[in-house]
Parts: C-alpha cells; structure tokens; sequence
C-alpha cells in the first residue's frame, strides 16, 4: 500500500521543487537544440553515455549503481537519457525535504538505495527500437486531431510519446492566412509526456522535449531529454520512495 507524506512536507517539497526547477539551466547549448546528433555509434548504449561524460556522468554513475550495466551492454531499446542536470534539481529537492524531516541528506548518489535508481532508470526505456519517424504526430494544442500514441515504460510507467511537425518557412507580416508557414511541413521532432493519472489520460501531462534524437548504438536508439528536465518525471514519488527506505 503507498503511504503518503503529510501535506507540510508534500508542500514544502513542491515548493523546493518548483523553485529549483526554474532555476535549473544546462551545461550549454549542446542538447537543447531540437537537432540530432551523430547518428551512429560503434558501440553500446552504456558506451555512448560513458563517451559524453560532459552530460552523462551522474547518468552512468546511477546506472552502474542501480545494476543494469547488462542491459545498457546487451539488451535492445529505446531509451530516452536525462543529462547530468536533471539530477540536479531532484537530489537539491530531496535534500531539503530530508533535512526538513530530521534525516540524514544525501551526499553520495550511493546514499539512495540501489532498488529506488533501477526502478527509476527503468522508467526511460522502452521496448523495441524506434527513431522519430516511428512515432505517430502529435500536436499538443490539437491532441484531438494528432495524439501522439500512450506507450509503457520498462519500468510500467505509461507515457505518450510523439513527432511534432513544425510548420515550414515563415511569411510573417503577409496578413495571409499562411503567414505561420506551411503548417506541419517542417522539422519533426519529438516529445515525451508523463502521464500522472491513467484513469484520466488526458490530464496533468508532464512534457518533455528531447534535444537531440535518433543516435543509435549498437543495440538501442537513444532520445536525449532537455536538461531541463528532473529526473524521475514525478520527483513528489521519488522522494517519498526515498523516504520510506530510511
């Protein structure tokens, strides 16, 4: 049965979260610019995040930690990868929730019990191998026309996920109704959403955007999530989860 933190500690820890979250920035531009990156590596999933240390590092390191260094080597998927920064914000969150509760924070990644990384890394995977022009439209000002399509994680959690098309060239100052351009003819790229309540669909969505999409290691495709991301999609989860294991 879930427990539930008391609603002080609930709120506090949204406040600490809403406030780190528009305080988070990137590393850099790299990642953030709706593009792709080299779309070939030789090599394996694992090895591309430990190829880019800049971005991956705590990425790995939570990865190794959560003991799924055999499916990043050996198993095909699709993974949608957090940068360093998305961790940044959660672990801050966490540790103020921590500290507000009379509980040891967290200094190491390792201080957070192994069972709580690969329950929320299997959350980014996803069965099969699917690059962007294998996932169906979306518009999300339009979801009636264009939906996108609900997938479940590796970790059961249910998301939608779809290619938005931008609209192509731009007129503007015609006073046309084409003055936004030729609509979804342009770049396609893709987001993520979180979906909070499967029993209401369509509600609360947590968007994500990826920066660069489509690389491919030897047995996978890997999406990279904008640093503006958390970790975890839900940090209120991953932070009870945490709480409960102390």
């Amino acid at each position: 049965m879930r427990k539930y933190m008391n609603s002080g500690r609930l709120q506090l820890a949204l406040l600490a979260f809403t406030i780190l979250i528009f305080a988070a920035c990137g590393k850099d531009t790299y990642y953030q610019d709706g593009g792709k990156e080299n779309a070939k590596f030789d090599g394996t999933i694992l090895q591309y995040l430990e190829s880019n240390p800049r971005y991956f590092d705590t990425l790995v390191t939570v990865i190794k930690l959560a003991g799924m260094e055999k499916e990043f080597n050996n198993d095909q998927f699709t993974f949608f990868a957090p940068v360093d920064n998305s961790f940044r914000g959660l672990i801050k969150t966490l540790n103020t929730v921590l500290y507000a509760t009379g509980k040891d924070t967290v200094v190491n990644l390792n201080d957070i019990p192994d069972a709580i990384w690969q329950k929320y890394v299997s959350v980014y995977m996803f069965k099969g191998l699917k690059k962007v022009n294998d996932y169906p439209q979306i518009d999300l000002n339009a979801r009636g026309l264009y939906p996108g399509q609900n997938y479940k994680s590796l970790g059961d959690v249910v998301f939608n996920i779809g290619a938005i098309y931008d609209n192509a060239g731009n007129v503007s100052g015609t006073g046309s109704e084409n003055s936004q351009g030729v609509k979804y003819a342009g770049y396609r790229h893709l987001c993520i959403s979180f979906i909070p309540n499967t029993a209401d669909p369509l509600a609360n969505w947590n968007t994500v955007l990826v920066s660069s999409s489509d690389i491919q290691p030897n047995n996978g495709v890997v999406h990279v999530l904008k640093a503006s991301h958390t970790f975890s999609f839900d940090a209120t989860n991953f932070i009870q989860d945490v709480l409960l294991s102390r």
